[in-house]
């Protein structure tokens, strides 16, 4: 008969200074965010050496890690994105108040994303079609909310001649009201004149 092994009372916990169960939710909770290993050692209170070993080791912290780090790039170069076409807002104080706010694209950022063909919305390998060139950009070339190239200056004429039609025929609508307008204003002349044509004559 085999004898019962009495359970261990006293489970082996690990050391305060170690990677608890809570630093490791925290290292990869900011690593998600951020995408800088560093940052998220400092806010989990160990060393980026330890945090290494611990990758090393545990296979399941290892992927853990890489989904982590690849959300936090993605959402890196989506903040890059966002400064490289539509800009950063600046704000510009005097004497203590607000004086302009200036919202400018950055070149650089923009050069460096379409230097690593991140335009595409894509991490990874691009045909031509998911990737903007320096020449397509310089000649207003960009991608549409569905990830399309389009060309602005087209978009832009035909959104220009699109105002044009609408504007036309409110002007139309417009003269056509204030012409009925007149019309009416001079009936009710002639009709007053005429009124006072006949009590004159009475």
């Amino acid at each position: 008969m085999v004898p019962l092994q009495t359970p261990n009372k006293n489970p082996r916990k690990p050391r305060h200074d170690g990677w608890t169960e809570a630093r490791k939710k925290t290292f990869l909770a900011v690593l998600r965010e951020s995408g800088c290993v560093i940052d998220a050692c400092r806010v989990a209170g160990m060393s980026d050496t330890s945090a290494y070993r611990l990758r090393e080791r545990d296979p399941e912290m290892a992927a853990l890690w890489d989904e982590a780090l690849a959300n936090g790039q993605r959402g890196l170069v989506a903040v890059a994105h966002q400064h490289a076409v539509v800009g950063k807002e600046t704000i510009i104080y005097r004497d203590g108040e607000e004086v302009e706010r200036r919202v400018v694209p950055s070149d650089s950022l923009m050069a460096l994303l379409i230097k690593r063909g991140d335009l595409g919305g894509r991490i990874g390998a691009r045909t031509a079609d998911q990737v903007i060139t320096w020449e397509e950009w310089q000649d207003g070339v960009r991608f549409d909310g569905e990830g399309k190239k389009i060309d602005e200056r087209e978009e832009r004429e035909a959104i220009h001649k699109s105002l044009d039609r609408k504007l036309g025929d409110m002007r139309m609508k417009l003269l056509a009201r204030r012409a009925k307008e007149e019309e009416r204003l001079r009936e009710l002349a002639a009709r007053a004149g005429e009124n006072g044509g006949d009590d004159g004559a009475g």
